[in-house]
């Protein structure tokens, strides 16, 4: 059963929506550092205080909220079977993300600014939220690896090259199109046809 939302919810996520595809269209047409709030807001119908209401900053607008997606993927990671080993739950896990990439429609437009018209600025919020999607992986890829020597170092290893590969396949899939899940499972050298 689907979760009802209020009429007050469904016009935050129609006015995030707005925001979000007036952005990207202009971050496309225009770059990223010579559009301003101001103008994103102008155009998009809302105040700069609406604006700052959804996204604390404009680089916020394109990374998104680290905790938020992050979240998602730990718990895709967790729900993997327990006694599956550490590098094969995080490309499943992985695998499984892309389907909420899928679901957001300025995805594409988002990897397309983030990889093809990186800033300094955007590139600095890529590493943190990057940061906070290893501290959020860590303790079930620790779990998985046990006591194995040197755990810690190649847990936070395991997780920094997946998210690699993750990166590498949304920069390849922003220049070049095509199917976001079937690139991932191509670069993990994994058979297309994977369930």
């Amino acid at each position: 059963m689907s979760e009802r939302l209020s009429s007050r919810e469904v016009s935050r996520r129609a006015v995030r929506r707005q925001i979000e595809t007036v952005a990207m269209e202009l971050f496309l047409e225009s770059g990223f550092d010579t559009v301003t709030i101001d103008r994103i807001a102008t155009e998009a119908g809302v105040s700069q205080r609406t604006f700052f209401r959804y996204f604390p900053t404009k680089e916020d607008l394109v990374v998104g909220d680290p905790m938020e997606f992050g979240s998602i993927l730990r718990d895709l990671l967790e729900a993997r079977p327990a006694d599956e080993p550490a590098a094969e739950a995080v490309e499943h896990a992985l695998e499984e993300f892309t389907g909420h990439v899928h679901r957001n429609p300025a995805a594409l437009g988002i990897s397309k600014i983030m990889f093809t018209l990186g800033t300094p600025g955007l590139r600095a919020k890529h590493i943190e939220k990057n940061a906070v999607w290893q501290e959020l992986l860590l303790p079930d890829v620790l779990r998985r690896l046990g006591d194995a020597p040197d755990a810690e170092l190649r847990g936070r290893a395991l997780i920094a090259s997946g998210l690699a590969v993750f990166e590498t396949v949304l920069a390849f899939w922003a220049s070049h199109g095509g199917d976001v899940r079937e690139l991932l499972l191509r670069a993990f050298g994994e058979p297309s046809r994977r369930q």
